[in-house]
């Protein structure tokens, strides 16, 4: 049997698995606080894979191990140590947002500051950001399409907008069912292409050895060749300066601490006692998947020092499954990719869906809008959101991981100051969050259409926390409102 024929049938039977685990949310969804949330009522087991599948994208699957098979370690203090960061500030916002009564983040605003304003605002960042995000898990499922079954790649991406459309439209319900399947699905795949890889390379130090040791260009598009010994330099030997790799936390680690993704996943789960161990043992599960990773990139660029026929570093994994570690498991490895995009994308635009039909339709046009026509209007924004992603993935990022970082800047520019500082100070004011947000905002906006990242070796999102908290901590205590802290 030739590989894509494998392929096809791996891929057939994930899809009818998924069709069933994704049906019984549409029988359990009446009204929003469903739909979004399902009725706060998540366990511990389940709320850990929603959790965990969320978290693990095409970002970290393709884009992670892509850029440690052509930058080495840097790309572990570029990406993964922001993350894990910004997961211990999720522990605390759990210990405190869990009490409020909220199906979407930026209605804390509106509770904590009085402000529709304010709630409108996050959800219009969260709808243009998610839209934009997804793209990165629409490319991830692209690319391994249509490597894998031999197909163009502007079929393989309606593919996953199928699945997604479809996962989603039954709410986080849903979801949720869908992602205990693929994070199952996620683990077995990343565990199975680091034992295959460990065993090609002859074991973890042997592979460091040889890492140690590369000089070629990773693929043609590259920057620059690689420096010997640069695989294992916490900065690349200058490919990755100091400075652009500490000032990723940024936009990494503080857009994750202030991602409505997962404070909806802390205020679905069903107390605040779940909520925290979700997150902590959701860190440990990710650390040993993100170590299978690191085996992953590395030992690829031992196995295969240079690839010439592909384009960004987004393409690596899909290569190295495909035509370097390829064995019968290759399928299953198929499969895990594509439910890392797939478990991403469907929980991405159900948070989409929330900031424009709840925080700014029902919040400023119909505030009595009935619990039928609010699934309505769910549903078709899905469909319109998930297709504007479709579209503009037909010209995608040249790297998924570099892209992702600057979406979640976003966040951590916007949402963090108010949210933290509505939750843990008293003197947090509206004034001081509406500021802030906007100022964030705008100084991030300028840097990227002024290149600080080319120019300076800067995040765009440093600066814009900086002008941020410039803004927030003067302002509110100027206007010196003392409200008890949330």
């Amino acid at each position: 049997m030739n590989k894509s024929l494998t392929y096809l049938l791996y891929f057939t039977l994930y899809t009818i698995v998924l069709l069933f685990f994704g049906k019984g949310g549409f029988k359990k969804t009446k009204n929003a606080r469903d739909f979004f949330v399902a009725v706060n009522s998540l366990g511990l087991a389940v709320s850990i894979a929603t959790f965990t599948a969320t978290w693990f994208s095409a970002a970290s699957m393709q884009g992670l191990s892509g850029s440690l098979y052509a930058y080495g370690y840097n790309t572990v203090l570029y990406a993964v140590v922001p993350w894990f960061l910004g997961a211990t500030l999720l522990v605390l916002l759990a210990s405190r947002l869990k009490s409020h009564d909220i199906i979407t983040l930026p209605e804390y605003f509106h509770l904590r500051y009085q402000s529709r304003s304010l709630q409108a605002a996050g959800g219009l960042v969260i709808v243009m950001t998610y839209i934009l995000y997804i793209i990165i898990q629409i490319r991830g499922f692209g690319i391994v399409v249509s490597e894998f079954l031999d197909i163009n790649y502007t079929f393989a991406i309606i593919l996953v907008y199928m699945f997604v459309m479809y996962t989603t439209f039954g709410g986080l319900f849903s979801v949720a069912r869908t992602d205990s399947l693929n994070i199952f699905l996620i683990i077995a795949g990343t565990l199975l292409a680091a034992g295959l890889v460990l065993r090609d390379v002859g074991g973890v130090t042997a592979m460091h050895q040889q890492a140690a040791l590369i000089s070629t260009r990773p693929f043609p598009a590259a920057p620059m060749a690689t420096a010997p010994g640069a695989l294992l330099d916490p900065f690349a030997k200058g490919a990755y300066p100091p400075l652009l790799t500490f000032t990723s936390f940024f936009g990494w680690g503080l857009g994750l601490a202030a991602n409505p993704q997962y404070a909806m996943r802390i205020t679905s789960a069903k107390d605040t006692r779940t909520a925290i161990r979700m997150i902590c043992l959701s860190v440990v599960l990710l650390a040993a998947m993100y170590l299978c990773m690191f085996i992953i990139g590395i030992g690829s660029r031992v196995l295969q020092p240079a690839i010439e026929t592909i384009h960004s570093a987004d393409e690596v994994l899909p290569y190295v499954i495909n035509n370097v570690i390829y064995s019968r498991f290759s399928g299953v490895i198929l499969v895990s990719i594509m439910a890392a995009a797939i478990s991403t994308a469907n929980s991405q635009l159900l948070v989409a869906a929330s900031g424009f039909s709840y925080d700014i339709y029902r919040n400023l046009v119909n505030p009595r809008v009935s619990d039928e026509k609010m699934l309505l209007l769910n549903r078709a924004f899905i469909f319109v959101a998930g297709t504007i992603s479709l579209i503009l993935s037909m010209n995608p990022p040249d790297s998924l991981l570099i892209y992702g970082g600057y979406i979640w800047g976003f966040f951590s520019v916007t949402f963090l100051l108010p949210l933290y500082g509505g939750l843990f100070w008293k003197k947090a004011c509206r004034e001081g969050a509406m500021a802030s947000f906007a100022g964030g905002l705008l100084m991030m906006v300028a840097c990227m259409l002024l290149g600080t990242e080319a120019r300076f070796q800067l995040h765009p999102a440093f600066p814009g926390f900086l002008v941020s908290c410039a803004i927030f901590f003067p302002v509110c205590l100027k206007y010196q409102r003392p409200r008890s802290a949330e």
